[in-house]
């Protein structure tokens, strides 16, 4: 999210919820736009531009595909392969130690960490095809489960009811497609130009390189006679206004709970202030102001309003892509949905009809 508003930031159109569905071409074959669909309104909407990339993940090849306009698959550049993480209560784990396994019982390596307070576990690594609603199969999670009881005491027992929150994501292994016979594999991300279309696409990679991803293909696409990619000297939007005392700051000005400051000092930066300023008062001496959403997680109703404004076009986003609680809740706790709804549809205030 903060990579998107940065871009926003320095004068950059972005869209949630809109989704290319076909290429436009000049005469001479070449792409120089989109027609996109706005998935919420319906609209569709032509988008030219001077340089066209994919930046579709695992997805990339479904955006190749649409941009040859043809029914013969294109050749693939982009194998998906699906992680699956379980989220286990806090005390399964010391707060500061984690470990890693590069052998377990089939190969594949785990990992044990303590997270959010909680302990992350994964990740399997089965190959297959992305998916939009990553549910992880049930097998995944026991395989998981089974392996953890290895690092316990034996006298403990890893049950199906400790499992807080589990999900998939994909990793997309990519290849060059459009690679001259014999050149060597990449082992990181790949970028490649359609030379019949002229567009580009950049896959593989990860996380922890993504501005390295961003320079190359920004760097490779604009040329030689162009300025150079300037991202590492870039400030992520809400990095501005942080500080290690920013917590504190909060908590003596707005009557914050500690945990509540923490967390919103490491989720929004100094965007922090202006959630807080969305905050509505408890009613209470203490803490003065953050209404929680659930008790016992340290997410506050003024994040789904500020969320309202960035972007957030359904309850799914403002829950889970927005405000990341899904992740390390356990699915018990139910009134975390029905109060971020009932805020969500109060909060909205876009232009259209509300999304369900």
């Amino acid at each position: 999210m903060a990579i998107a508003l940065s871009a926003a930031e320095k004068g950059a159109d972005i869209a949630n919820y809109v989704e290319m569905t076909k290429g436009i071409f000049d005469d001479d074959g070449k792409v120089i736009g989109v027609t996109a669909l706005d998935r919420i309104t319906g609209e569709s909407m032509d988008i030219y531009a001077k340089h066209v990339i994919f930046a579709g993940g695992p997805f990339t090849d479904a955006l190749r595909q649409k941009e040859d306009g043809t029914e013969k698959p294109v050749k693939p550049a982009v194998m998906g392969a699906s992680g699956s993480h379980i989220v286990l209560p806090g005390y399964y784990a010391p707060s500061d130690m984690g470990l890693l396994d590069y052998n377990t019982s089939d190969g594949r390596f785990l990992f044990f960490l303590p997270w959010e307070g909680s302990v992350l576990v994964g990740t399997t690594d089965k190959k297959g095809p992305a998916e939009t609603l990553p549910y992880p199969p049930e097998e995944e999670i026991q395989w998981m489960l089974k392996e953890c009881e290895k690092y316990l005491s034996e006298d403990i027992k890893v049950r199906r009811s400790d499992v807080l929150s589990a999900w998939r994501g994909w990793r997309p292994l990519a290849a060059d497609p459009n690679a001259k016979a014999g050149e060597q594999v990449s082992r990181d991300h790949v970028i490649s130009t359609n030379p019949k279309s002229g567009v580009t696409f950049i896959a593989g990679g990860k996380w922890t390189t993504w501005r390295e991803m961003a320079e190359d293909v920004l760097d490779k696409v604009l040329g030689d006679d162009h300025p150079k990619c300037n991202t590492l000297d870039i400030v992520l939007h809400g990095g501005d206004g942080y500080t290690e005392s920013l917590p504190v700051q909060l908590i003596q000005k707005y009557g914050l709970m500690e945990d509540v400051a923490q967390n919103l000092a490491k989720t929004y930066g100094g965007r922090a202030w202006e959630v807080v300023a969305l905050c509505k008062p408890t009613g209470k001496q203490w803490p003065r102001n953050g209404i929680p959403l659930a008790a016992n997680y340290p997410y506050i109703e003024a994040e789904v309003r500020f969320a309202c404004q960035e972007y957030a076009c359904t309850i799914e986003v403002s829950v889970i892509d927005t405000l990341s609680f899904c992740y390390p809740c356990n699915s018990t706790d139910t009134n975390l949905v029905p109060s971020t709804t009932s805020i969500y549809r109060i909060s909205y205030h876009v232009g259209h009809d509300l999304p369900s």
